[in-house]
């Protein structure tokens, strides 16, 4: 399995960046599951993702790049921007939107910075999305990537150069900050409780916003097939709380904004092409940390806001999302149980 489990694209020597350019990439998909045994079987296909790129005049591989996958949704990424530049977040960054095949136009939007259009027959594939615009920014030369999804919103500037600042004074491999759920004035959601709220949080209707969404990482039993799964560290729960207001290093943190050193992302192989929906991010800081690496969180006296707006878990409640979360503890549940163990 672990051949698959790295972008082909990273050990292509010969990869020139062209307007156009292809890529294809071998992947594991669940074929068979025996739910009495907990047998599985993998088999492996090939995609081809074809790539359209247009660079931003003014890229200066001495920033680091901001990448931000998103398919249609041209609201929310015009208000992801706009957010952005009210904070002077991409006066310190280059920004690539990575554009899912879009039906919508996005390209005029963000016609000052780069872009990245990545079509393909399979479907949603988040690690690809990030993986192809990372070779990209190393071969141009750049050092640092902010994987930063297209539903997060910053804070305050000083709390975005706060990451920056201790992502590269403690020579982080990955890092990445506390999230909470975002004021009504912020969030995409404009009504008094999310889909994802009233789906599968109705206790916390009304008393959800400004909360923690994410304060580190906790693992939890799961079942037979998948015995530990990561779980958001007191969601809920007062972002004041020390607990969630402090810095540490960690096992594993949520991709939904993570600042990354390039050179060490490359050499680990990217985010795993055959997690294609979920737990690429706890894979890559798990793949860190046993490469003697340092992940870390730092939550201490800042945020991001998280929407959760179009990410709810029904929308990703398919075969993919079964796939995903049997593989990653295919790869990583021995060492997740010693992890536990441990303390």
């Amino acid at each position: 399995m672990k051949l698959y489990c790295e972008c082909n694209l990273f050990l292509n020597k010969e990869f020139e960046i062209k307007h156009q350019f292809s890529v294809t990439q071998q992947e594991l998909v669940l074929t068979s599951i025996n739910e009495r045994t907990a047998e599985t079987r993998f088999t492996k296909q090939s995609i081809e993702y074809k790539c359209q790129w247009t660079m931003q005049p003014d890229f200066d591989v001495s920033r680091p790049t901001i990448i931000m996958p998103i398919r249609d949704y041209s609201e929310l990424l015009s208000k992801t921007v706009s957010n952005m530049k009210q904070n002077n977040i991409l006066n310190y960054c280059n920004f690539i939107v990575v554009d899912d095949r879009s039906t919508e136009t996005l390209r005029n939007l963000v016609k000052d910075y780069s872009y990245l259009r990545i079509d393909n027959d399979k479907g949603f594939n988040f690690s690809m999305l990030n993986n192809i615009a990372a070779f990209l920014v190393y071969r141009l030369g750049g050092k640092e990537i902010i994987l930063w999804s297209s539903d997060v919103y910053i804070n305050s500037e000083n709390d975005f150069l706060n990451l920056l600042s201790k992502h590269r004074e403690s020579n982080s491999s990955v890092s990445g900050p506390k999230l909470l759920y975002p004021p009504k004035d912020i969030s995409f959601v404009k009504e008094a409780d999310s889909d994802n709220i009233t789906g599968f949080y109705p206790h916390k209707k009304g008393q959800w916003r400004n909360t923690v969404q994410y304060g580190g990482t906790i693992w939890m039993p799961s079942s037979p097939l998948q015995p530990y799964l990561p779980h958001h560290y007191m969601r809920f729960g007062n972002p004041f709380d020390s607990r969630v207001n402090c810095d540490k290093g960690v096992d594993c943190l949520t991709g939904a904004i993570l600042a990354v050193d390039l050179e060490n992302f490359i050499k680990l192989g990217g985010l795993n092409p055959s997690l294609a929906k979920n737990f690429q991010d706890t894979d890559y800081c798990l793949k860190t940390v046993d490469n003697d690496l340092s992940c870390h969180y730092f939550g201490k006296d800042s945020h991001f806001y998280h929407d959760e707006s179009l990410t709810i878990a029904t929308t990703k409640n398919d075969n993919q999302l079964l796939s995903d979360s049997v593989l990653f503890s295919k790869l990583w549940n021995e060492k997740i149980q010693n992890l536990i163990i441990g303390r």
